[in-house]
Formats: C-alpha cells, sequence, structure tokens
C-alpha cells in the first residue's frame, strides 16, 4: 500500500514538473515574439472556488495584438510616485505632444476642473503676452487665463537661464484636483522634489544670459511685475498665485501643470490658521 502511495506521488511531482516547464517556455516564447523581456503579471488571480488560472493569453487576433500592445506601452510608461486622487487618469501617455487624444482627455478635465474654483478678476492679468516667443508658446495648451490657486512651496529656482524665476507650490484642497498625472511621476518627483505641485513660472525677473533664439530678447518687451529676490517665495511658505492656468506635455509623459505666467503673488496664511502679526 505504501508503495502504490509513493509511487502515486512520485507520478504527480513529475507531471507537475512537466506542466510548469511547458507554461514556463509559452510565456517565454511569447514574451520573445512581442519584444518584452518581462512580462506584467495576470491582472486576474486564480479562482478562490476553483483554483484555475486564467489563461496568460485570453485574447486572440487583434484584440490580443492590442492588449500585447498595451503591456508593453504600461512597462515602458514612468510609474506613479504618489497615487492620484481620484479622477486623475490612471495611466501616463507616452507621448509628449499636445494634440493627442491623451493629451486633450487630460486638458478637457482640467477645464472642467477650473470651472468649479472661485473666478479671479480677468483684469488682475497682463492684458497681452507679446513677450512669449511663438515657439514656447507652441509647447502649451491653455486651459483658463486666468487663475488663482493657493498652497505651500515645496521647490525654488531663482534664476533661470531665461530670466525667470521658478517654483513649485503643493496645492490646497479646494485646487488638489488640477493636476495632470505626470505630477504624480517618477519623473517629476525626480526634477522637482517635495511631491506632486503646481509648477510657477514668474518670468522676466533676471537678466537673460541664455543665446537659444528661443530666449534672446524674449523680455525687451516686458511690462509686468518684477518682484526682486528679496519678495519672491521661500520654500515652506504659503501663498496666493494668480496666473495663466496651461498644461506642458512636452515637459514629461503625463505632461505637468503651470501657472505661466504668474501675474501676482501673495505670501498668505494656510486655511485655518491666522497670519502672525508683529
Amino acid at each position: 500500500m505504501n508503495r502504490v502511495f509513493v509511487f502515486a506521488a512520485v507520478l504527480l511531482l513529475v507531471t507537475s514538473v512537466l506542466y510548469y516547464t511547458t507554461v514556463t517556455s509559452n510565456v517565454g516564447l511569447q514574451a520573445k515574439k512581442h519584444g518584452v523581456k518581462h512580462l506584467a503579471p495576470h491582472p486576474t488571480a486564480p479562482s478562490t472556488t476553483t483554483g484555475v488560472m486564467p489563461p496568460l493569453f485570453p485574447l486572440a487576433g487583434h484584440a490580443g495584438a492590442a492588449a500585447t500592445a498595451a503591456t508593453v506601452a504600461a512597462l515602458k510608461s514612468p510609474a506613479f510616485v504618489v497615487q492620484p486622487p481620484a479622477g486623475t487618469e490612471t495611466t501616463l501617455p507616452v507621448s509628449r505632444t499636445n494634440d493627442t487624444a491623451a493629451a486633450l482627455a487630460i486638458a478637457h478635465r482640467l477645464a472642467g476642473v477650473a470651472a468649479t474654483i472661485p473666478r479671479t478678476d480677468p483684469s488682475k492679468c497682463l492684458p497681452k503676452l507679446d513677450h512669449i516667443n511663438a515657439e514656447k508658446e507652441a509647447r502649451f495648451t491653455v486651459i483658463n487665463p486666468c487663475v488663482t490657486v493657493s498652497g505651500t512651496v515645496t521647490w525654488t529656482h531663482y534664476f533661470n537661464d531665461d530670466g525667470d524665476a521658478n517654483f513649485n507650490i503643493a496645492l490646497d484642497t479646494p485646487y488638489k484636483d488640477m493636476l495632470t498625472p505626470g505630477s504624480y511621476s517618477n519623473v517629476f518627483a525626480s526634477k522637482y522634489p517635495g511631491g506632486p505641485a503646481m509648477h510657477m513660472e514668474v518670468i522676466c525677473q533676471s537678466i537673460v544670459t541664455s543665446r537659444s533664439s528661443l530666449n534672446t530678447g524674449a523680455c525687451d518687451d516686458y511690462t509686468g511685475p518684477i518682484y526682486g529676490l528679496k519678495h519672491l517665495p521661500k520654500i515652506g511658505q504659503h501663498v496666493t498665485v494668480t496666473g495663466r492656468y496651461l498644461t506642458e506635455m512636452p515637459e514629461m509623459p503625463g505632461g505637468i501643470t503651470e501657472l505661466h505666467p504668474v501675474y501676482a503673488i501673495k505670501n498668505t496664511a494656510p486655511p485655518g490658521k491666522l497670519i502672525e502679526v508683529r
């Protein structure tokens, strides 16, 4: 009786090894065929009632090719460092142009979000932007020409070679949905420490040292405010900022949102706190 049991156990073990070898070989062939070094785990777990794993490649023909292409694109896309809030796109477009369906969908969503925040008086914004280079302007999709947001400064860079002063703010709760999915990616995190944030461009705050055709003479006709280093925001300060709200998709996969140019900056206290007066 014991010999029969041992024989059955050995037979089961050999069968399992052969099955595993066949499956892994099939996965390797599929990966090689589609140019994928490491396939992502199948999104569906084995059934808890039957213990049956769904097929690794359940789709055939065009549908199967599309599914594989989507897997490859997902593997090439940067990962999210911070999980975006509900309603934000859950994938990062690989293309960095403004005219793709994905980029337009992001812009459409952000336009809807911008419509829910308090309206800013257009007179608070500059009447013209003739000083911005047309080639630079082509990188932007303008969502709203004049909005006001608030948040805490997380990063600064004063000054760029194009004369701009840049800083980022982590948005207060009323404005948290105004970011692109790219703002949550590891690309954004590696470039802008401090977490997901809106990028602020205070143009023409210093001498233009860049010799690029994009920047030469860019500030010759600028008539906006000059803050000076002393009055630009510092990391940790809470500020209210008014500017032109736009996306810049070419900056990174998933794009970033900016106020560009910034028209006004005010040092404020975060909601629920009072400013200490001395």
